[in-house]
């Protein structure tokens, strides 16, 4: 049996019109650079994640481009606002990393904006998503409805169903290897 490399980033609450402070998960805060270490049950090697929450510049829309900022610790957030995480996982160590996996809850304030997850540039990278609680994962979600024909079919999941994000790192996640990952939810 394969063993996988679980690590969750944590849970944020964002409330509309609510400060920021203290709502990041525990990972990280939003203005700190300090990151966290986690090991592998097997004391494999230390994998460093730090997550980061950013904005999109109000200004940047106006002129057609979009631009990120960081999300402030004292931020109050709006209904429709887009809020972007950037999780960036570090091998610090001299070995590979097998079959590390990473996931990411979506905040219950939030939806996630479909297609807006990024993949990390790592050989075998995949991204699934959960629309029941991280239970289970499918690269496109879907849900079974029933048309006014009585005929039940199978159709993809809408945004406010999503739960969770989860990035699989491939077979192997290189030593002394940065790599970013990126979603984005709008505030409900």
């Amino acid at each position: 049996m394969q063993r996988m490399n679980l690590i969750g980033i944590g849970a944020i609450a964002l409330l509309s019109t609510v400060p920021f402070t203290g709502v990041m998960p525990g990972l990280a805060s939003s203005q700190s650079s300090e990151p966290v270490f986690a090991q592998s049950s097997q004391q494999q090697a230390p994998i460093q994640l730090k997550l980061v929450a950013e904005r999109q510049s109000v200004v940047a829309i106006a002129s057609g481009q979009v631009e990120w900022k960081p999300l402030p610790t004292n931020a109050s957030l709006r209904p429709g606002e887009n809020i972007r995480y950037v999780v960036t996982a570090s091998n610090i160590s001299d070995r590979q990393i097998k079959n590390l996996v990473v996931t990411q809850p979506i905040p219950k304030s939030s939806i996630y904006v479909l297609g807006s997850a990024t993949l990390p540039t790592i050989q075998g990278a995949k991204l699934d998503y959960s629309i029941d609680g991280g239970k289970t994962y499918s690269d496109n979600p879907t849900i079974r409805v029933k048309l006014d024909s009585g005929e039940i079919v199978n159709r993809p999941a809408p945004d406010s169903m999503y739960t969770n994000v989860r990035w699989k790192f491939g077979d192997s996640f290189p030593a002394k290897t940065i790599t970013y990952a990126t979603y984005q939810v709008r505030i409900r």
